[in-house]
């Protein structure tokens, strides 16, 4: 990551300790002190293996600027564009890797044209830091950028098999 968007990227993440100790909590792991100073290291890729309901074994590549998918309970089906992957060292001096996220948010429109949704990036205060095992497929969706302040979500892309 280059230091022009670590430096961006840092600057939207004011609550950065919370959010980590929050994600820290999710993997069950409470810990007493979350700090993120000096103990973060920054990738622009990540792989890993999962393993699916079916027993079967799958690799997820992750980039920066991928669209995903979040399971999330109140929303069900949340998208998101993932704009950061970090490892921290735990107080255990394990490393745990973590993405950072911005939000999409349904305006209730769609293109007149396509009849695909239009979707903005958040505006409100909404947890960005999740551990990376939340995501357990990349690309399911694909976003359109529409304007500076829109994008459309094409409900026509697919994977094919």
């Amino acid at each position: 990551m280059s230091k022009k968007d670590y430096d961006k990227l840092c600057s939207t993440l004011p609550n950065l300790d919370t959010e980590l100790y929050l994600s820290y909590r999710d993997i069950g792991i409470n810990a007493s002190f979350v700090s993120s100073s000096k103990k973060i290291r920054w990738y622009e890729l990540a792989s890993y293996t999962i393993k699916e309901d079916n027993g079967n074994f799958s690799k997820v590549y992750l980039h920066l600027n991928d669209f995903v998918t979040i399971q999330e309970e109140k929303y069900k089906e949340s998208y998101a564009i993932v704009k950061g992957i970090f490892r921290h060292k735990g107080n255990d001096e394990n490393n745990y890797a973590f993405i950072v996220v911005d939000w999409f948010e349904n305006t209730g429109q769609e293109h007149s044209l396509l009849k695909c949704p239009f979707y903005h990036l958040q505006t409100k205060n909404w947890r960005c830091i999740f551990p990376i095992n939340l995501l357990d497929n990349v690309q399911k969706i694909h976003f359109i950028r529409y304007n500076n302040a829109k994008w459309i979500k094409n409900n026509f892309y697919f994977t094919a098999i």
